[in-house]
């Protein structure tokens, strides 16, 4: 029933499916700190700075990420004559590790697709982590002043850990999002998941069984990641975990 997974088959779906992994993991915790940043700056920055994290934010929400991956793996590539594009983004040391190190043919089309997976999910982050921080009650960061707190003690004790708090499911929903959008990066011959199903598609002339397989494996990672999320939740916020329980 599926002798259509053969060996070679099953090694280049297992390459992808970790490759998937990486970059979920490395886009989703890189949009973490770029959207707490952002967030912040955009709340509490000098005004210069809070315009520049809403462009931000507004430039970078809005643009499809499948268009964010092809510009940064094309055409920003392309701004730059041909010497320096080439020693910039095809030929130099860590260009070259990174392709011995993770198989890459072209290394920097992986990075171009981190780059707008990151830049994608950071922008919404940030307007999430802002929502969350704008739940928290005044009084609260009123009290610290009192006590002399500076801004920064604030910001570390206060308002990050309550408004990723109240963000945090939310957030939860982004982050799988994010997973979900990798497949995009087989756009740029990437080789994740998808695009490894679309090899074995190639090779086999089974699309519907390779299709149904990839659409299992999605809701798989799907289900791990909030499961995962979840206990995490638990584990950093026990007490509303204990009264989500109660009601």
């Amino acid at each position: 029933m599926f002798n259509w997974l053969t060996p070679e088959i099953l090694a280049i779906l297992g390459k992808g499916l970790w490759f998937t992994l990486v970059l979920t993991l490395v886009t989703s915790l890189l949009a973490m700190v770029i959207g707490v940043l952002v967030g912040s700056l955009r709340l509490w920055g000098a005004r210069w700075l809070a315009w520049g994290s809403t462009l931000f934010v507004e430039t970078f929400r809005n643009i499809p990420a499948l268009v964010l991956i092809i510009f940064f793996a094309f055409a920003f590539p392309n701004a730059f004559a041909s010497p320096s594009r080439q020693v910039l983004f095809f030929d130099n040391g860590f260009i070259n590790w990174l392709g011995r190190v993770a198989g890459l043919s072209i290394p920097w089309y992986a990075l171009a697709a981190a780059l707008g997976l990151t830049l994608n999910t950071a922008a919404y982050i940030a307007e999430l982590f802002r929502a969350g921080v704008s739940t928290l009650p005044r009084e609260h960061v009123d009290a610290a002043r009192s006590m002399g707190a500076s801004w920064g003690t604030i910001f570390r004790v206060i308002l990050i850990p309550g408004g990723l708090r109240a963000a945090y499911p939310a957030i939860t929903s982004r982050l799988i999002h994010n997973m979900k959008n990798t497949a995009l990066a087989s756009i740029v011959a990437v080789p994740e998941f998808f695009n490894s199903v679309n090899m074995a598609i190639n090779q086999s002339f089974m699309a519907v069984e390779f299709l149904a397989l990839a659409a299992i494996l999605y809701l798989a990672l799907a289900a791990g990641m909030t499961v995962g999320l979840r206990w995490l939740e638990r584990w950093l916020y026990p007490r509303r975990t204990a009264e989500a329980l109660s009601q």
